[in-house]
């Protein structure tokens, strides 16, 4: 990666999309699906999370719910609550994708949610503006009624907890799988913080163990935002306590052998929030970055610790989580790194290489981003991996 940023056109994928047999192969669907898996998690997802099965949609998990916005309070936190509406309108303006092939996204119920986190949680988020205000960090919203921080604010993030959970099963039976919305890798088991309410990495591992009845017990969390992804880094740690301690009934409603093993890669800023030091005992390849780090420095670590983990990871996963937050780019205001947008193109693109290469299914959420560029660096990587790795699907068979 060079530190020149060098951005790719938005509209030449446009014409790809309208001539068929220029269409690429779609590789990961070819080389990284396992047909009896995928069969048995779809056959046996819970009925929020299957119904209607988006067979004709391409595997990219959207609503337009995932935007918050209540009378400007909203824009009081840095972070852009709108800019997956603002990915959408750049990709169907580009001539990319229409939102209506977009795989709808369902809504996460709290009965599942207790899957992964305590009932006592829950029920502060639901009834609590504090409790809220102090997950969002945007004070104000202590001062609102909680049936409409229900609506506003947890209600779109149930429905991104959801879009992670199908876009997971998406995953495994088309190769790969994108949500515009999700990675709110903040949340824990028993506890919410940085704008993320729901653990949704942890949720969708969960879940697919238990659709497959077993059968997925393996999986990678490649997981590059700026910041530590101390929330699934805890529920990881719980789960394999309780597991530790005789696999019996969790603090959820669930036990702790619903939860796969789980190899995870962390590529963070070790010098900004959350600076979770007990977390990181639940990171396998540990990668702190210091402020400043630019695209050929960061290159080389992923490089190292994408060869590091495959090769410690054994047996293979039989997904990966990439959770790609876009707040690793230059000036945003809270990461604090220096890599270009030509950079986190090419970081995503090594990252799908990478789980191509050993045959693995990959899931790619969203995560982190406060830039004002964020939205087009995210529209840009979307076109950039469709036209290396294909959609999965035939994008000839669903032009509108």
């Amino acid at each position: 990666m060079g530190n020149k940023t060098s951005k790719p056109n938005l509209t030449a994928y446009s014409s790809l999309r309208n001539s068929p047999q220029s269409c690429p192969a779609p590789v990961f669907q070819q080389r990284c699906v396992n047909a009896i898996l995928a069969a048995t998690v779809r056959q046996n997802l819970p009925a929020e999370s299957a119904s209607p099965w988006p067979d004709t949609k391409l595997p990219i998990v959207y609503s337009p719910k995932y935007n918050i916005s209540f009378w400007g309070i909203e824009n009081l936190h840095p972070f852009d609550s709108k800019k997956y509406a603002n990915v959408v309108n750049m990709l169907e303006t580009a001539g990319i994708l229409s939102e209506n092939q977009l795989a709808p996204a369902p809504e996460a119920s709290l009965e599942s949610l207790k899957d992964v986190h305590t009932t006592k949680y829950l029920e502060e988020l639901e009834n609590s503006p504090l409790k809220v205000a102090m997950v969002t960090q945007l004070a104000p919203l202590a001062l609102l009624p909680a049936f409409l921080l229900r609506k506003k604010v947890l209600h779109p993030m149930r429905l991104m907890a959801g879009g992670s959970v199908l876009a997971a099963a998406l995953a495994l039976e088309r190769g790969w799988a994108l949500n515009l919305g999700g990675g709110m890798h903040h949340a824990s088991y028993h506890d919410g913080g940085g704008w993320c309410c729901y653990d949704d990495i942890t949720l969708l591992l969960r879940t697919l163990k238990r659709a497959s009845k077993g059968e997925f017990n393996r999986a990678m969390i490649i997981d590059v935002d700026v910041h530590q992804g101390n929330g699934h880094e805890r529920s990881k740690l719980h789960f394999a306590k309780l597991a530790a301690q005789g696999n019996g009934p969790t603090s959820t409603s669930t036990t702790a052998a619903d939860m796969p093993d789980t190899f995870t890669v962390d590529v963070y800023n070790k010098q900004i929030y959350p600076l979770d030091e007990p977390a990181k005992a639940g990171i396998d390849v540990d990668v702190p970055l210091f402020l400043g780090t630019g695209d050929k420095e960061y290159s080389t670590k992923l490089s190292a610790a994408l060869d590091e983990a495959f090769r410690r990871c054994q047996p293979p996963p039989q997904l990966v989580v990439y959770n790609a937050g876009t707040d690793i780019l230059a000036g945003d205001p809270l990461g604090g790194l220096d890599v270009s947008e030509q950079g986190v193109i090419e970081r995503d693109e090594m990252v799908f290489q990478a789980a191509l290469k050993h045959g693995v299914p990959l899931v790619m959420i969203t995560s982190g981003g406060y830039s004002k560029d964020s939205a087009a660096c995210i529209a840009h990587t979307i076109e950039n991996l469709a036209h290396k790795f294909g959609f999965g699907v035939g994008v000839e068979d669903l032009r509108t």
